[in-house]
């Protein structure tokens, strides 16, 4: 394929004018360019979506889909609309150019995603926030429509190969963002999406000059991503409409699965989810702990620092779900999500023989609790009772042949999970009735699960969990399963003691 050939107009079939100061185009450079467009653009579009569940809220994540479909249909119609203008450019130059275009609003809608705030408030300012970054972020995806729809047009008969390289391209991104998010994070990603975009403008550069610039901004976009490999240059500025406070953050890492963070606050140490949810961060020694659940249900502790504010009495062994330790003190215990370790301190404590903790994100249980902050955990995770295992819930409980007294989840999904009440339990594939009777399955005959959920003033999710509950129950054989299923309310100054506990027991 060669752009000094007679082309035919971008919509109409009226042939342009050849160029004949423009030099052709190798076939192959024509197929990598192409390829490494669509893979910069997918993976912008797969990283934007990381971002926004961090910046945004969960919920916004959808949001770069209908952005990059905003953009590719914009340029679509803008080659259309201005066909007769765009016959004035040779291929190699406009692609070189929308290339670079490209690259760079990548970068600026990345300035402009991470300081724009957005709250949940319904009002014009965040109307006028959420189009700001809605229209820049299209901009990119703008110029890749642009230049595939000049491209395909003036193209036809090569349509099946061009589409080809365009698959592959989008494949490569596919493959390529687990890793890019587990190993450089989201904005790192988004730079990386930058710098391909710049190499495939070298691609296009017909001029050495224009070639040397589009190579130069592609080592610019890579010197960057190593200056900021640890977010010093480029990093969450706005989370959830709050000013993201870098002093308090000892530690941060990105994953396919969230952002992370260890935050030092006055009373201990927090692990802090897509700059949200949080989970504390235990600083007990199991060993120190008394516990006499049956004669005394408050723990004694000692050996804690005399200067500790944290009342650990009252969050640990008093909050809603401690009643499962209470029950079964010495019971053998699934955690499913037990991040920074509360519910397995509390197992360990009350002397269970055997604790499972199933936590899905490895940098929780790897880089944190048995990595950076083993020493301060006491090596909770690494204790003999302990046993850590880095995969879903539902999936390690499906394939485990173990039985358990306790199946317990204490608000294993985020803080903008659990706000949407039902709806996400719903979607949630931890609380559906076929994960209940798994559940159910893998329960010693006086066992129960243990789940705690956020209390509202109108019940939502308790409710929505004790149905599907009990359905469960029903399709495992229980003749009443309203029997075997108890809620109890926990009302207190703490926001987890204003928590909720769900206990269904299996009686067959």
């Amino acid at each position: 394929m060669s752009p000094t050939s007679t082309e035919p107009d971008i919509a109409s079939g009226v042939q342009s004018h050849p160029n004949p100061a423009a030099s052709p185009m190798p076939a192959g450079a024509v197929m990598a360019a192409v390829a490494l467009v669509s893979f910069a653009s997918l993976l912008l579009e797969l990283a934007m979506t990381r971002l926004f569940s961090v910046v945004l809220f969960y919920h916004f994540a959808f949001f770069a889909i209908s952005v990059a479909l905003l953009g590719l249909g914009s340029g679509g119609v803008f080659a259309h609309v201005r066909r007769a203008w765009l016959l004035r450019f040779d291929l190699r130059p406009l692609g070189a150019w929308l290339c670079i275009f490209n690259s760079v609003f990548i970068l600026l809608a990345l300035e402009v995603v991470l300081h724009t705030p957005v709250t949940l408030e319904v009002n014009s300012r965040n109307f006028g926030k959420l189009t700001v970054i809605y229209l820049v972020t299209a901009v990119p995806f703008f110029f890749t429509g642009l230049l595939f729809s000049v491209l395909f047009a003036r193209s036809r008969g090569e349509i099946p190969v061009l589409y080809g390289a365009d698959l592959a391209g989008g494949a490569s991104a596919c493959l390529a963002v687990v890793p890019l998010l587990n190993f450089v994070g989201a904005p790192n990603a988004l730079l990386f999406a930058a710098l391909a975009m710049a190499v495939a403008s070298a691609l296009w550069a017909g001029r050495a000059r224009m070639r040397f610039a589009a190579l130069a901004l592609a080592a610019g976009f890579a010197l960057l991503m190593a200056a900021n490999h640890s977010g010093r240059w480029v990093d969450i500025v706005y989370a959830k409409g709050v000013l993201h406070d870098p002093k308090q953050t000892e530690f941060a890492a990105w994953n396919a699965i969230s952002r992370i963070e260890v935050n030092s606050q006055s009373d201990g140490r927090y692990i802090v989810i897509d700059a949200d949810a949080t989970s504390a961060v235990m600083n007990v020694e199991p060993a120190q702990w008394a516990v006499d659940q049956i004669a005394n249900p408050t723990p004694t502790l000692t050996g804690l620092p005399a200067q500790s504010s944290f009342n650990w009495k009252k969050s640990l062994m008093s909050a809603a779900p401690s009643v499962a330790n209470v029950l079964r003190p010495r019971g053998a215990f699934a955690i499913i999500g037990p991040g920074g370790g509360v519910d397995v301190l509390r197992a360990v404590a009350s002397g269970s023989p055997r604790v499972t903790g199933i936590e899905i994100n490895p940098a929780i249980a790897n880089s944190i609790m048995r990595g950076r902050y083993a020493g301060y955990v006491y090596h909770l995770y690494e204790r003999p009772p302990v046993e850590i295992h880095i995969q879903d819930g539902r999936s390690y409980v499906r394939s485990s042949s173990d039985q358990y007294d306790v199946v317990q989840m204490t608000l294993v999904d985020t803080w903008a999970s659990t706000a949407a009440g039902a709806f996400a339990l719903s979607e949630n594939n931890l609380y559906t009735v076929e994960a209940f009777r798994e559940y159910f399955d893998h329960l010693k005959p006086d066992g129960f699960i243990a789940i705690t959920r956020w209390e509202f003033k109108k019940p939502r999710e308790a409710l929505r969990v004790v149905s599907q509950a009990i359905e469960a129950l029903h399709r495992n054989g229980v003749a009443d399963p309203r029997r075997a299923a108890g809620r109890r309310r926990f009302s207190g100054a703490d926001p987890v003691e204003r928590s909720v506990e769900i206990r269904a027991r299996l009686r067959l």
